[in-house]
């Protein structure tokens, strides 16, 4: 009894197929969609907490400080709010944006020219450094 090819495709369905990825092996595709969408979000809310507890931690000592009005801190601040305040708040805020955009767009590869190439993990810290070093040249000029 020999069966046609087309005959042959139709005994196995293409939902229970196995997926050989290397990441996941034995996992079919509902699967590994499921557990990249999890990835994806449980990274978007560390994200949010961190940024909300490093915003905390910036703000809450800062404030207390206001509120004595304590002289050494108050000329300290006045005298380098940007360098206090600004590069550690935009060093959170480029994280930040790197964080989300992997967590939304899964790999961040970058390309220049066609000269450079940045994948893995460099694509993340490239842009990082990028982003912070954009953000750090408009404070100056914007202080």
């Amino acid at each position: 009894m020999s069966q046609t090819p087309s005959a042959r495709r139709e005994e196995v369905p293409q939902h229970n197929q196995v997926s050989t990825s290397p990441d996941a092996p034995g996992m079919n595709s509902a699967a590994l969609d499921k557990h990249a969408a999890r990835r994806r979000n449980m990274i978007f809310a560390l994200c949010v907490t961190f940024a909300t507890i490093g915003a905390g931690a910036v703000l809450v000592p800062i404030l207390k400080a206001l509120w004595n009005q304590d002289p050494w801190i108050m000329e300290l601040l006045e005298g380098h709010f940007a360098a206090l305040v600004g590069l550690p708040s935009i060093a959170l805020l480029a994280f930040i944006l790197v964080v989300l955009l992997e967590a939304r767009f899964d790999k961040i590869e970058m390309e220049f020219f066609g000269v450079v190439r940045f994948k893995g993990a460099s694509g993340p810290i490239i842009l990082w450094g990028f982003l912070f070093l954009l953000m750090a040249t408009t404070l100056r000029f914007l202080w």
